[in-house]
């Protein structure tokens, strides 16, 4: 009697929910069903499906569970718009119980962030780099009055989210400019990751030099992506994300997601004079 074969790998078993989620998924990625629409009713995907309502109940719940639809009370199930904040949150998450530091985050974006301002320097449009200069004023605009609070202590929760996405604006667009899927859906969790950077004040500094060194960086990526020029792009981000020995140091000693203090090392005020 011929011996057996033994697989390794099992068929998997599908439930009628499972194959129903799928088959709808499918369609989301697809294309087919756009961001905005509706799913049909309960009882009519019931009879397309040929299932009962339960199974509907429960393919909607995976559909949920993958941030493909959202449940609308009293409207009904709808196709979710592309959102990458539940995979930042993970992202987060795994890299936290990983141990992973604030200066892996940097280490990272010094490779990455460069070549995507490269890129963005040869692919934006007229209008994308035009709204890369609006939002970069409007950051600029805003800069002063955050460090001035920053500096007191007295820097409102609603003023630092409002700070932040300031910034994160300016840097997602640049991203989309890359007209890289990619970058693109990596842009807000890769931002997300950013921890906020409190250098210490030595007496011969002030708010408006803080607030002039973080204009300064902002007016570097609008000029490295003006430039149309990739390696000058490349280059004008790589030394505006150069950072002595004293902010590495004090990364590496930060959680990722957590507030690093950095001494003021000396090339601060020389960055301010140049």
């Amino acid at each position: 009697m011929p011996e057996k074969t033994q697989f390794s790998k099992a068929v998997r078993k599908t439930t009628f929910a499972e194959q129903m989620a799928e088959s709808i998924r499918e369609s989301i990625l697809s294309g087919e069903l756009e961001s905005g629409a509706a799913l049909p009713t309960e009882p009519e995907l019931a009879e397309q499906f040929g299932v009962s309502r339960a199974v509907v109940r429960d393919a909607t719940r995976i559909l949920m569970a993958l941030g493909l639809v959202e449940v609308q009370h009293g409207r009904g199930v709808f196709v979710t718009q592309p959102n990458n904040e539940a995979f930042g949150d993970a992202l987060l998450l795994a890299l936290r119980r990983a141990g992973a530091t604030a200066w892996d985050v940097e280490q990272f974006e010094q490779i990455i962030f460069p070549e995507a301002v490269a890129l963005a320097a040869s692919s934006a449009s007229d209008e994308e780099i035009a709204e890369i200069q609006r939002l970069a004023g409007e950051y600029i605009q805003f800069v002063g009055d955050f460090h001035e609070t920053w500096w007191h202590k007295t820097t409102p929760a609603a003023e630092l989210n409002r700070y932040r996405e300031a910034f994160f604006q300016v840097r997602e667009t640049i991203f989309a400019a890359t007209h890289n899927h990619v970058f693109r859906q990596l842009a807000r969790p890769l931002i997300n990751l950013r921890n906020l950077r409190d250098w210490a004040e030595p007496e011969s500094s002030s708010p408006e030099t803080f607030a002039t060194l973080d204009s300064n960086h902002i007016l570097g990526l609008v000029e490295a992506i003006a430039s149309r020029d990739p390696a000058k792009a490349r280059q004008i981000v790589t030394r505006l994300m150069e950072l002595p020995p004293e902010a590495i140091e004090a990364m590496r000693q930060t959680a990722v997601g957590e507030i690093t203090v950095i001494p003021v090392p000396p090339l601060l005020k020389s960055r301010d004079e140049d």
